[in-house]
């Protein structure tokens, strides 16, 4: 089985768009209707946080540097369906890779389809639970958060 750090590494695209579409949003200055986007983006958030099933497709494009200096665009593709409080199911194709991630509740299982490879580790509990051991014990978060900002707890 392969290092589960050395599989973790941008296979999680999807879900970290979703969490990060499921937590506060961080205060800046005053603009007109402020007042109500925040109600809204509130009122989204709840409700998103609220469903027991979300399922979604999704496209990413990753922009990288080369010690050349030039930058290439990575193109990929996949779909998350998440069933709470302890399924989740990722896949992702393009940009190099083919990635199916699961995690059941008890495991989280991550294959590496183009490089017909695989790694198990147990994690047993919630979606909550697994997105703080992988970012607290594997040191890598679904989310990035500002420096200097609290994480969740």
């Amino acid at each position: 089985m392969a290092d589960p750090e050395a599989r973790f590494g941008g296979t999680m695209t999807a879900l970290a768009f979703m969490l990060v579409m499921t937590t506060a949003i961080t205060p800046t200055a005053a603009t007109a209707g402020e007042a109500e986007a925040k109600a809204l983006l509130k009122a989204m958030t709840e409700y998103v946080a609220a469903q027991k099933a979300i399922s979604f497709d999704y496209d990413v494009n990753l922009e990288v540097g080369t010690k050349d200096d030039q930058k290439l665009t990575l193109a990929a593709s996949g779909t998350v369906e998440l069933a709470r409080p302890d399924k989740v199911r990722a896949s992702r194709s393009g940009g190099f890779a083919d990635i199916e991630t699961v995690f059941d509740g008890k495991t989280l299982t991550i294959l590496g389809k183009n490089m017909n490879v695989y790694t198990q580790v147990a994690i047993p509990g919630s979606i909550d639970h697994l997105v703080d051991e992988l970012r607290e014990k594997y040191n890598r978060p679904l989310q990035s958060e500002p420096e200097g900002s609290p994480t969740r707890g």
